[in-house]
């Protein structure tokens, strides 16, 4: 991965989340129902647009697109290096997921739990108990990464969903890519293969989102192995990407913004322009310059933390707001007090996904070099790998 796309990457990671979160926050605290029908100040119009579906969907995808070239891209380059790399690659891909999934669905418990009890409002109850999603059932399916696929997202932590997708493109796309490593055994490779597109097929059938997404994180892939840009202009393509974006949420709105075909549609478009901003970068030697700064990183060091908790923080500042101001409040047209606590409760989600990322993100790499050493298999002559 060149200086210039891993230096990007950094930022749009951080800002990528931020738009989810804010997103999601907006979908809280903000009524907008005369946003079409009365006049309002510029900054409001800037805002509806910046915290709409369209744009904070757009921030989603880039995860899927960014996974791919950074997980999935490098996947291929360990399939053609033809070494041993299944066990090492799978402690890896688990360990980063669940040391951050755990500890988020056993603290969603308690919030969602604690929450309903000393929070008035039946609004607030509707948040945290979602169709199935607060069942012993859903929780030990979650722990399986099995939300987005085959059943709901824990209690009031919806964003979960592409956890449980990612996840499982984790483990299958080794899976099917094996029969192309020189460092396994035939049988192994064509048993990998058959148990992968077992799985594929078991995912698919799911209807979600899984099968669409799959193509998307293989683009990122694609993207990391790519020979060669398209086109060599950096503020080209981030021109392209940006326009992209911005006109996709102009012209598609909800409720058809989350419907098929338009939702794939709009999905498909911003990740092949951001895909091909990607590949650019790929092969320039220079880069953007407001890449460059070191807080870039830190920031999106604790992202995922972010990502993983940042609803159930949401539901919490909700309940304050309704102690506060009362139950009805936040459903009242909005004023500058509803986008102050919108914008006082992303920096709490902020602070709350720094804090839990020192204890689980920070840790990943510990723990990695832990599973290595106790999990069986580490021994020269790895399972499954040929015997020279």
């Amino acid at each position: 991965m060149s200086p210039a796309a891993s230096k990007f990457l950094d930022l749009a990671r951080w800002i990528a989340t931020l738009l989810v979160a804010l997103h999601h926050t907006h979908n809280v605290f903000v009524n907008h129902a005369d946003i079409m029908t009365a006049p309002h100040a510029w900054p409001a119009y800037v805002w509806w647009f910046v915290t709409a579906f369209p744009i904070g969907h757009a921030g989603l995808v880039m995860f899927f697109v960014i996974s791919g070239f950074l997980v999935g891209g490098l996947l291929v380059e360990k399939v053609r290096a033809g070494q041993p790399f299944l066990r090492s690659y799978f402690i890896d891909r688990a360990i980063r997921i669940n040391v951050v999934l755990y500890p988020a669905l056993v603290l969603t418990l308690l919030m969602d739990s604690i929450g309903a009890r000393i929070f008035p409002g039946p609004d607030l109850l509707e948040i945290v108990r979602q169709g199935d999603g607060a069942t012993a059932t859903t929780f030990v399916a979650n722990l399986f990464n099995l939300q987005g696929i085959w059943f709901s997202p824990f209690g009031s932590n919806g964003p979960l969903w592409s956890l449980g997708v990612e996840f499982w493109y984790y483990m299958i796309a080794p899976l099917l890519l094996l029969p192309l490593s020189a460092a396994y055994a035939k049988g192994w490779r064509i048993a990998a293969f058959a148990l992968g597109l077992t799985l594929f097929v078991v995912m698919t059938a799911s209807g979600s989102y899984f099968l669409f997404g799959f193509w998307l994180w293989a683009l990122g892939a694609l993207v990391r192995i790519a020979p060669r840009p398209v086109m060599r202009s950096r503020w080209l393509a981030l021109a392209l990407w940006i326009g992209a974006v911005c006109v996709l949420r102009l012209i598609v709105r909800l409720p058809a913004a989350d419907a098929f075909p338009h939702k794939y549609i709009v999905d498909f478009i911003t990740s092949l322009m951001f895909a091909n901003l990607l590949l650019t970068l790929q092969f320039d030697p220079v880069g953007f310059r407001w890449a460059r700064p070191e807080f870039h990183k830190k920031f999106a060091d604790f992202t995922y933390s972010i990502y993983a908790m940042h609803l159930p923080v949401a539901v919490w500042m909700a309940g304050f707001a309704a102690l506060a101001y009362g139950v009805g409040w936040r459903r009242e047209l909005a004023t500058p007090l509803h986008y102050a606590w919108t914008i006082g409760s992303v920096a709490v989600m902020v602070l709350a996904g720094f804090l839990l990322s020192r204890v689980t993100e920070q840790k990943t790499g510990a723990l990695r070099q832990w599973a290595r050493r106790v999990l069986p298999g580490g021994a020269p002559g790895k399972m499954g790998a040929k015997r020279i």
